[in-house]
């Protein structure tokens, strides 16, 4: 599989009982990674979404939500121009 841009957004249950650090650890060890908007994360990797989970899973709770999706070359929002820099330098993954 080709490396893509993956968004991952979480509801954790509760931050203290969920393990936070690992699951913070797993994302990062993506190697890239941006983190502009409270639980939501763009990693590059070329895992699949069910993979990624996989990678998470044991640091989530009963009751914690997640979803894990490519992002797409149509997209819209507000942020700061350095999460848009981040994400221009990597249009080619999408």
């Amino acid at each position: 599989m080709n490396r893509r841009i993956y968004i991952i957004s979480y509801e954790l249950v509760n931050k203290w009982i969920t393990n936070y650090n690992n699951l913070y650890n797993t994302i990062i060890s993506y190697g890239e990674w941006m983190h502009y908007i409270d639980n939501t994360w763009f990693i590059v990797t070329d895992q699949t979404p069910i993979q990624i989970y996989n990678s998470l899973q044991p640091h989530l709770r009963n009751g914690c939500k997640v979803i894990i999706t490519p992002m797409t070359d149509e997209y819209f929002g507000l942020l700061p121009q350095e999460a848009w820099n981040w994400i221009n330098e990597r249009s080619y993954l999408l």
